[in-house]
């Protein structure tokens, strides 16, 4: 199943709980989860530790990103997670 949530207001990480699979990617490039590959991704990270998915399960919606003041990251973890 795949799941969507806002990163920053052009990124998006959608999360294929199958495969246990984040995947980063634009949303210009990328608006359906269903499109999400890991050749149109900026970022793929594989085999997620349970820490890693509750800071996903914390993002906000995707809708969130045409709001006029978008939430920043504050979650530690995912801040690492795309840095690395």
């Amino acid at each position: 199943m795949l799941t969507q949530k806002a990163l920053t207001k052009n990124l998006i990480a959608t999360l294929c709980t199958t495969t246990n699979t984040l995947f980063v990617h634009n949303n210009k490039n990328v608006q359906h989860a269903s499109k999400v590959y890991t050749q149109n991704a900026n970022k793929v990270v594989r085999n997620l530790t349970q820490q890693q998915l509750n800071a996903f399960a914390q993002l906000p919606k995707t809708f969130m990103q045409s709001a006029k003041q978008f939430p920043s990251v504050a979650n530690k973890t995912m801040q690492q997670l795309l840095n690395k």
